[in-house]
């Protein structure tokens, strides 16, 4: 009886493993978005980070595809500190590429607020990198026409523009 029941465990666990290996095999935006409706963002946040996948997520994200970038605001609602950093990254290196998709996901939220995202939020960048990406970012920005439907767009020229300055000051 006692080994049926360690089979049973042995069965449940390599089934567990096996999903995750494919879970991370076969990873895409509508797969992921999918995922997060039935799971919800934390277990799936949770489950890329165990696989080592949530790294691969983000730099999908930071191509500015906007399949990609789609999935940010609800990935943000599983993500705890280092995971939320790395979104708001994420999210920033993919604005000078597609400004538009990153522009519509900005909501004013703990992880996804411009001031956040276009505040220049990488981790002990050189004043050369800075520059460089500014110069990027900031025509990338003023190209969306204020016209259309991005409530963000001023706020993210702002924290821009702030960021020029403070860099200037260096």
């Amino acid at each position: 009886m006692k080994s049926t029941r360690y089979l049973e465990l042995a069965l449940i666990v390599s089934a567990l493993v096996l999903s995750s290996a494919c879970y991370a095999a076969t990873l895409s935006p509508a797969q992921l978005a999918v995922d997060m409706r039935s799971r919800g963002p934390t277990a799936v946040v949770q489950m890329l980070d165990r696989s080592g996948r949530f790294d691969a997520v983000l730099t999908s994200i930071a191509s500015g595809n906007t399949a990609w970038v789609g999935l940010a605001p609800e990935l943000s609602k599983g993500t705890d500190a280092g995971a939320s950093a790395g979104l708001g990254i994420a999210l920033a290196t993919a604005l000078p590429k597609n400004p538009q998709a990153v522009l519509q996901v900005l909501d004013g939220g703990p992880v996804m607020r411009a001031d956040i995202v276009c505040g220049v939020p990488f981790v002990e960048p050189t004043r050369r990198s800075v520059s460089a990406y500014l110069r990027r970012a900031i025509p990338a920005v003023t190209r969306v026409s204020p016209a259309k439907d991005f409530a963000q767009r001023s706020a993210c020229l702002e924290a821009l523009n702030r960021a020029k300055a403070a860099a200037a000051a260096l």
